[in-house]
């Protein structure tokens, strides 16, 4: 039927929390309503925290327990890719599978769209798993020109990260600060994030031990988990700072912290866009954030915050103090990024341009690439 939906696939590992995940349900929950497209969602391995969210969309999800680092794992990807092919799916939409991803919906003969969530070095076999998608959308301007080092231009387009915005902007806070211990009249620095290396909490935690030299008034709030909670936890106690460097774990307040905050504050040693820089600005909150990534994207130097050199504790410091002590500056930035996240972040505006990749790429505007027969033989073995 000429008119039927086209049949989505959405393929990633699982719903753990993180921003890629987070983009994933924002895109659904917005484009689950149009009537061109018909959505199912496939976890490669286990449902993942934020999966009860999914279950709210009313969307068809697989969730396929494939075991982790074992060889048992090619078969559930082949059953993936039967499953594909029995549905007759038009489009499998690839996140955070790069190494693998597209040869699935290529063996499927489908059409394969892959979301590239961060700036980093492609192995060999990446960068040619990926070069076999269809379209590659990269969520920022530097991911982007990462990606055409070694895929054709006319493949690669910028999608750029975005979120739905806050329904409660200028909400009361008090509970909240109350309940987590906070002293009236403090001033609260905020990071939100998965509590590994590469998002530099360690870094930020040496630079506002540094702040509070300064300002001994602040308050940093860490809110997220990982796998650097407990060394983070010793570091803070080294220094004899749990006062005024809160680890939160997770937290479902993200929106009241957020508008509780003076500044958020980004560390991280690389980054793709991150979409809790996204929620800060849709706060209105001025942002300091490291030169990585997507960072200089939306932390524009001097108008929506401070860049600074990644891996730099002093430097990080001095632009937190800074911020902290020019009350006008700070509203300014503010304004400044609620105002570009008005712009050019809406969830909105994304998934019509989303919407307008999916169509050209069934329209075969954007050329196909197919799958070498050695790959196929190999897989199929």
């Amino acid at each position: 039927m000429p008119n039927s939906p086209k049949k989505i696939a959405v393929l990633l590992p699982s719903l753990h929390v993180g921003g890629a995940e987070r983009l994933v349900l924002e895109e659904l929950a917005c484009l689950k309503n149009d009537s061109r497209f018909s959505f199912e969602v496939h976890l490669v391995f286990e449902k993942g925290p934020f999966y009860d969210k999914l279950v709210e969309l009313d969307i068809p999800v697989h969730v396929w327990n494939a075991p982790h680092k074992s060889v048992h794992i090619l078969k559930t990807y082949f059953d993936i890719i039967q499953h594909l092919r029995r549905t007759r799916c038009d489009i499998m939409h690839n996140h955070l599978l790069d190494h693998i991803g597209p040869i699935v919906g290529k063996l499927a003969e489908t059409r394969v769209v892959a979301t590239i969530h961060s700036d980093k070095q492609y192995s060999v076999a990446e960068r040619f798993v990926l070069a076999r998608s269809d379209l590659v959308l990269a969520c920022g301007k530097q991911v982007m020109q990462n990606i055409q080092r070694f895929i054709p231009s006319e493949k690669v387009k910028v999608l750029n990260n975005a979120i739905h915005g806050p329904d409660n902007r200028g909400a009361h806070t008090g509970d909240l600060l109350r309940e987590i211990g906070i002293k009236k009249g403090s001033r609260l620095v905020v990071s939100l994030g998965r509590l590994t290396r590469l998002k530099g909490y360690d870094l930020l935690i040496k630079a506002f031990k540094k702040v509070l030299v300064d300002m001994p008034d602040t308050v940093l709030l860490i809110g997220g988990d990982g796998e650097e909670k407990d060394r983070l936890i010793k570091l803070v106690e080294s220094y004899g700072l749990k006062e005024n460097i809160r680890l939160l774990g997770m937290v479902s307040e993200i929106h009241e912290l957020l508008e509780a905050c003076d500044l958020y504050v980004n560390s991280s040693r690389w980054e793709g866009l991150p979409m809790t820089l996204l929620e800060a600005m849709a706060h209105g909150k001025p942002m300091v954030a490291t030169s990585v990534g997507g960072n200089p994207e939306v932390v524009l130097d001097g108008v929506t915050g401070i860049l600074v050199q990644p891996d730099d504790p002093q430097g990080l410091a001095n632009a937190i103090i800074r911020m902290m002590k020019d009350d006008a500056f700070r509203r300014k930035a503010g304004k400044a990024a609620l105002s570009l996240f008005t712009q050019k972040y809406t969830i909105e505006k994304h998934c019509q341009t989303l919407a307008k990749y999916y169509l050209q790429v069934l329209k075969n505007n954007i050329s196909a690439s197919k799958v070498p027969e050695t790959i196929i033989n190999h897989n199929n073995s």
